[in-house]
């Protein structure tokens, strides 16, 4: 150190190893994007940038001529907590356990969740705010550093990376009520009449010429209005931060909808959805194309995650099924998207759905329940759903609007591009016979593959799995050999498609699950014959499954027998402590046409029940929502069939 005092040697040996922790630092925490990801609610993609000619939404215009909009992006689910929890762990819900809407699982650690591995890297994550997982994640204080109201990036260290969630609430479905709606007018915030008159609306086809639709729907475009003017505040408030050129912005809604008929349903006005990546110069090297691009390969939300990981340099958890669409682990795009519509609310069903961005095939395990008989939330919060079910009933509506309030087909398939309402159902035309087949045999192979526990029904979750039994939870059973997925599938598709006498092989089976769909199908195919009733009483008797037992007395409601099958059903409300199954079995008295036998003190008594401690179906209030309407309409009795 020649000409150096001791001072300064001292000084230059700090200055040296200072400067050699920096390249350290460097080298342990390379530059990453932040990244901010703005979701909305309840959407299809009615945006200017999709051309949606009556669309206006200036903010989200000029974010698409900046980013990757893809065409062809879509929720797995038509529902926000089943759809959120796809995205959470990059696994299809209906893989997890997370399938029904609301629930609430218990996943094994395995499971993984992006915020935690995010975290872990050094980023700083928050949720503004929902938290809508379907699981005990929902409840795990590691997910999140803020998950409130008021979490926000401002809060991190000093040039820490930042993961920010802004969920906008304002398109939601309940947003459309007209107390909503009237406080929105009086603070200014949308037009005291809607910006679109409600005469220039175009209907979709399955929708009724009805004042009260075409008044929701101007009131929703002016939602997405205002929508759109707090994606603009978010934006502005990046670009005053100076955070912009280091931030990759996401748009993108939860799910499709939201009037009658889209969200919660298995087509596309319930599954496509707006998306939109916003890649600034220094990170546009993440994209294959360039910004102001359009993206015409199939995304789906069980891609996010992986996507995510992808472009903030973490590694991808080999258990996501999920593919990266951006960054340096992104893949091309597969031949399928593959959706699923399981419980929702208080009223049960199954179908699933796969699409290659033009053909849409559904196939409907539970072809008896008409898609507007579900839940009474929609009627309970926008007109549109009143008026329509009004119309029905008065015999006001054409063949294509009835088919929401009339049992489904087992089979839809629709061709997108010249069908985009999907009210045209090609499944029986000679020239979609193969297709049909081909995206048949893609289903099979995607939910055998996934190990779909939707065909587990749910009152017999806790009979499987829990404490002390061999698997603790369902996703854990469902990866077993105990779950004999195949010959499920195979009894399930069954009991859509044969006659009664044919099912009877599936009552005798030793797996409970088997034994449902048997049940299921015979009540499906009623037949009043002496041996179909007694199959089913031995059945009601002797099965170890209260799922089975409700299912039979179901089923023998309709064969033949409504006194036996309305006593076996009360007998099974009346003992259990589990809200799942007091959920089945109400349904199953309106199901079996037996509820006109259940008194006024009745429903009483089962709003009076007490359940398990923690019992998680009696936590949500799914069994209290058909109490009440029950107890609402006495006695006139709920349509559902």
């Amino acid at each position: 150190m020649i000409g150096l005092d001791r001072f300064g040697r001292v000084s230059l040996v700090l200055l040296i190893l200072l400067l050699s922790k920096g390249v350290l630092a460097r080298q342990m925490t390379p530059d990453r994007p932040n990244v901010l990801w703005i979701t909305c609610e309840d959407i299809s993609p009615y945006l200017g940038s999709y051309g949606f000619a009556q669309a206006h939404t200036p903010n989200l215009d000029r974010l698409a001529k900046r980013s990757i909009q893809y065409s062809h992006a879509f929720a797995n689910a038509p529902v926000c907590a089943v759809a959120r929890a796809t995205i959470l762990s990059g696994m299809y819900a209906s893989t997890t356990g997370t399938h029904q809407m609301r629930t609430r699982v218990q996943l094994p650690e395995q499971i993984p969740a992006y915020p935690k591995i995010l975290r872990e890297a050094g980023y700083y994550c928050t949720n503004n705010s929902k938290k809508d997982y379907n699981s005990n994640f929902i409840n795990d204080p590691d997910l999140w550093d803020e998950s409130s109201n008021d979490a926000h990036y401002k809060n991190r260290e000093e040039a820490q990376p930042f993961f920010a969630v802004f969920n906008l609430t304002v398109t939601h479905e309940s947003q459309l009520n007209e107390e909503r709606i009237q406080s929105y007018v009086e603070n200014g915030m949308i037009p005291e009449k809607p910006r679109i008159d409600p005469a220039d609306i175009e209907l979709p086809p399955y929708h009724p010429d009805l004042p009260e639709i075409r008044e929701d729907w101007a009131r929703f475009h002016d939602l997405i209005t205002l929508m759109d003017a707090q994606v603009g505040e978010l934006l502005e408030e990046l670009e005053a931060a100076g955070l912009a050129e280091n931030t990759v912005v996401f748009f993108y809604s939860d799910h499709g909808g939201q009037l009658s008929r889209s969200k919660r349903y298995i087509y596309n006005v319930g599954t496509q959805v707006p998306m939109m990546v916003h890649l600034p110069e220094k990170w546009e090297h993440l994209s294959p194309l360039p910004s102001g691009s359009v993206d015409e390969s199939l995304v789906s939300f069980v891609d996010l995650a992986p996507t995510l990981l992808s472009i903030t340099g973490c590694d991808i958890p080999t258990i996501m099924q999920g593919r990266s669409f951006l960054g340096k682990e992104s893949t091309e795009s597969p031949d399928f998207v593959h959706f699923f519509r399981d419980r929702m609310a208080e009223r049960y069903d199954f179908s699933r759905a796969v699409t290659d961005g033009k053909d849409y095939y559904i196939r409907n395990f539970m072809p008896h329940r008409p898609r507007g008989r579900d839940s009474r939330y929609g009627y309970q919060v926008q007109a549109n759903w009143r008026a329509y079910e009004a119309a029905y009933e008065a015999g006001n509506t054409n063949e294509v609007q009835s088919q929401f309030y009339e049992p489904k087909p087992h089979e839809q398939f629709f061709d997108t591009e010249a069908d985009p309402w999907q009210v045209d159902n090609l499944v029986e035309q000679p020239a979609s016979k193969a297709r049909v087949k081909s995206l048949s045999k893609e289903l099979d192979r995607w939910m055998v593959e996934t190990r779909d526990v939707g065909l587990i029904p749910e009152p017999m979750f806790h009979e499987l799995v829990g404490t002390g039994k061999k698997h603790a939870t369902l996703y854990e059973y469902a990866q077993s050999k105990d779950y004999q997925i195949r010959k499920i599938l195979k009894a399930a598709k069954a009991a859509t498609a044969d006659k009664a006498g044919h099912l009877l092989k599936y009552l005798k089976r030793n797996d409970p699950i088997i034994r449902y769909w048997g049940a299921y199908g015979v009540f499906l195919h009623p037949d009043q014959s002496d041996r179909i009733q007694n199959s089913l009483r031995a059945m009601i008797r002797e099965d170890e499954s209260a799922a089975n037992r409700i299912m039979a007395a179901q089923a023998l409601g309709v064969c033949g027998d409504p006194e036996a099958a309305f006593e076996a059903i009360m007998k099974e409300a009346n003992a259990t402590d589990n809200g799942y199954v007091l959920l089945q079995a109400l349904n199953a008295f309106q199901y079996s046409y037996t509820d006109d036998r259940l008194k006024l003190e009745d429903w009483q008594h089962f709003k009076e029940k007490e359940f398990a401690e923690g019992d998680p179906g009696a936590e949500l209030g799914y069994p209290q929502r058909i109490i009440d309407d029950a107890i609402a309409l006495f006695p006139k009795r709920r349509k559902v069939y």
